[in-house]
């Protein structure tokens, strides 16, 4: 039996020990991967997955091999696909290629026939041993390449083919027309050999309403997905057409285009931020619906709460809350700064992100207070009050909502972001007092914001309070000025200095 080795063992090994036992395994891998395939198909036909008490065998795999629901599917699927294709599956068998080469073979050929649904059995069969030849000299990933170079040739051929044929019944319709095609005058077509002969039903079938679309133009070829992460955040992976692509851009490059602050200083961002930041935008303006309603506010967030959490938390920090909440102050630059308009949530509570912090959203799971804060500034919030099983026990109506005419006064007032005069139609309405602090929805606690500051005066020391005279003030943190001197709306600084 050939001598392998461990994390134990294998320093023991000679150099040659150690290439033989590399390849081996390989070997084997590749042997066993086969064999794995092959039993996922045919317990899946065989519909082991409901005797063993669950849906399918796809979800008992995701819970024998801790793997996910997408994992499982596409091994499910690939075993089907090599019980098709014995070539690949004898390939893999024998260890001529890898289980990565055999997905990039399957997959490759799924991108061909989407580029050309026309192709026949044979065409089909003559894409996989191509595919199959590269990957036994090369990588999965040159398999991938070479795919994308045959499925942009078989929608080229495909479009040459749709466009002779037009031309051929254009050219046959004006013979017709000029009463040429007679028995005392043959149609050239009549020359043609038998084997030169169309298909009887060739010009029976009518023409499709638009000819083939070339590969960087199909959108059957689109993916788009949204991965959960472990640290909660999320990863997004998209393949698009190029139109798609167009309209992406288009909308996101002046979103994410750099921006000086007031002061003159160059954007910090780094183009990826910038882009991640437009993306946001983006979707907030998408989500705040038709602008000729005169609403501004994103779409309607559903804040799952259980009520045993709710009623914990509320003993735990409601004097707490009480305390913090004062009336707003009257003060137009000087140092009376009262707490009402500072959270009682900003950076330093640690409280904010315990585990127990009872809301959560539908997709994608708890949330900080911090975001629960930012989402209740300009969005429709719909607590939704479960009991412990989850069942809905309260469906309350939308609790928080600037109205339009708020929001053109808003606008009157500020004219633009107060803190660096971003358009007021990139802007969100801010409550000074967060609205899970007591704030109410009225004009003196409001002022516009955009996304990229409203994030600022979220999770920062930066503060707005509301003065005497009717207009948003700025406290900078402590870094930026010690004694924290209030700082005028942006359209206010700059009519000043004006």
């Amino acid at each position: 039996m050939q001598k392998l080795g461990d994390f134990h063992s294998a320093s023991t090994l000679s150099d040659q020990e150690l290439v033989d036992g590399l390849v081996h395994v390989h070997s084997v891998e590749a042997q066993l991967a086969a064999s794995k395939f092959a039993m996922l198909a045919e317990a899946d036909l065989r519909g082991v997955g409901k005797k063993l008490n669950s849906s399918s065998i796809k979800r008992w795999y995701v819970s024998a091999a801790r793997i996910t629901d997408t994992g499982s599917g596409q091994q499910v699927a690939l075993g089907h696909w090599l019980g098709d294709h014995p070539t690949v599956a004898n390939a893999l068998a024998d260890s001529m290629i890898h289980a990565a080469h055999a997905k990039a073979i399957a997959d490759g050929l799924t991108i061909v026939l989407l580029a050309d649904g026309t192709l026949d059995a044979t065409a089909q069969n003559k894409t996989v041993d191509v595919l199959l030849d590269l990957a036994t000299r090369s990588t999965a990933n040159a398999v991938s390449r070479r795919a994308q170079e045959l499925a942009q040739g078989a929608a080229e051929d495909a479009r040459a083919r749709y466009h002779a044929e037009q031309q051929r019944r254009r050219e046959d319709e004006r013979r017709r027309a000029e009463g040429l095609n007679n028995q005392d005058e043959p149609h050239p077509a009549d020359e043609r050999g038998p084997a030169d002969s169309p298909d009887p039903t060739e010009r029976e079938n009518p023409l499709p309403p638009t000819p083939p679309l070339s590969l960087s133009e199909n959108t059957s070829l689109n993916s788009f997905n949204v991965y959960p992460l472990a640290n909660g955040r999320s990863r997004i992976e998209g393949n698009v057409d190029k139109l798609t692509a167009e309209k992406l851009l288009t909308a996101l490059l002046p979103l994410s285009a750099p921006r000086p602050s007031p002061e003159g200083e160059p954007d910090p961002r780094t183009p990826t931020q910038r882009r991640s930041d437009g993306f946001g935008q983006m979707l907030d303006r998408h989500l705040r619906g038709s602008e000729t309603s005169g609403q501004n506010h994103t779409g309607n967030v559903n804040l799952i709460i259980n009520l045993a959490d709710l009623m914990s938390k509320k003993n735990q920090t409601g004097e707490q809350g009480e305390a913090s909440r004062t009336d707003s102050p009257d003060h137009a630059g000087g140092s009376d700064r009262g707490t009402a308009s500072t959270p009682i949530s900003k950076a330093g509570d640690q409280s904010s992100d315990s585990a127990d912090w009872p809301f959560h959203l539908d997709w994608t799971g708890p949330i900080s207070r911090h975001l629960t804060q930012y989402l209740t500034c300009d969005a429709d919030l719909t607590p939704v009050i479960v009991d412990g099983a989850g069942v809905p026990l309260v469906l309350g109506h939308t609790i928080r909502l600037a109205t339009s005419g708020q929001r053109k006064a808003v606008t009157i007032r500020d004219r633009c972001c107060v803190k660096c005069g971003a358009p007021a139609e990139w802007c969100k309405v801010h409550h000074l007092v967060y609205w899970t602090d007591g704030g109410p929805t009225d004009l003196r606690n409001l002022a516009l914001l955009c996304g990229d500051c409203h994030k600022i005066v979220h999770h920062t020391e930066w503060d707005i309070i509301m003065g005497s005279d009717g207009h948003p003030w700025l406290i900078p943190p402590p870094t930026d000025d010690a004694e924290r001197q209030p700082i005028p709306s942006f359209y206010r600084r700059r009519k000043h200095s004006g």
